[in-house]
């Protein structure tokens, strides 16, 4: 490799496969936004080598351009180091859900720059609360698409709170006010009203999903 190493931390959203012996990592950093980039997998790991990247992961990335690819060429890992593993999403389907939801929902919408900083505190919120015993994952999954489109300055007070029932109001307000622990709310309401609100964000805002 060649170029200057440049220096980030970042949230592991998505891990695929590439030729050979390397992974393509996509991550989020409140300094860079959406980063993608090449990780060499070692098939036969030193004892000392950091745990290799596991999806929801905060990771302190040096990147550094292949060697004669142009500055806008693709970022190969030199080095990651290991901040923050959250292992206990796994635990159970909807939790690894509502984390993947939020994960694909970041990496299709990743937000202009000034929302960068705010995006990150985002996913380090969310995946932290989905680590915990008694946690509903759906409600994390709603207060996180509520809030982040919310911060960007989207109208959802204005434009899709208005347009519910009333006794749909009084759910959301539930909903944003109560800990994501709480029964307050049943299961169906917290996954229609999440629905509803991805297609409010689609049709009006050019929400993209998959």
């Amino acid at each position: 490799m060649s170029g200057p190493a440049h220096q980030t931390e970042a949230h592991l959203l998505a891990k695929v496969p590439h030729t050979g012996n390397h992974l393509v990592l996509t991550c989020f950093s409140p300094a860079d936004g959406l980063v993608t980039a090449l990780l060499r997998v070692s098939r036969n790991p030193k004892p000392d080598t950091q745990p290799a990247p596991d999806l929801f992961d905060r990771l302190a990335l040096t990147l550094q351009h292949g060697r004669n690819s142009p500055g806008d060429g693709p970022w190969f890992v030199r080095e990651h180091r290991l901040l923050a593993r959250h292992s206990a999403i796994g635990r159970d389907y909807p939790t690894l859900a509502a984390a993947s939801r939020l994960a694909r929902l970041v990496t299709r919408n990743p937000g202009p720059q000034d929302s960068r900083v705010a995006v990150d505190a985002l996913l380090t919120q969310a995946f932290s609360a989905l680590t915990r015993p008694g946690t509903r994952p759906e409600s994390v999954y709603f207060k996180s698409l509520y809030c982040l489109f919310r911060d960007e300055g989207l109208p959802l007070k204005q434009e899709w709170l208005p347009a519910l029932p009333a006794p749909d109001r009084d759910l959301v307000a539930t909903m944003l006010n109560q800990p994501a622990d709480s029964p307050a709310v049943p299961l169906a309401d917290l996954t229609r009203l999440a629905k509803r609100l991805e297609a409010y964000l689609v049709s009006e805002h050019d929400l993209v999903l998959d």
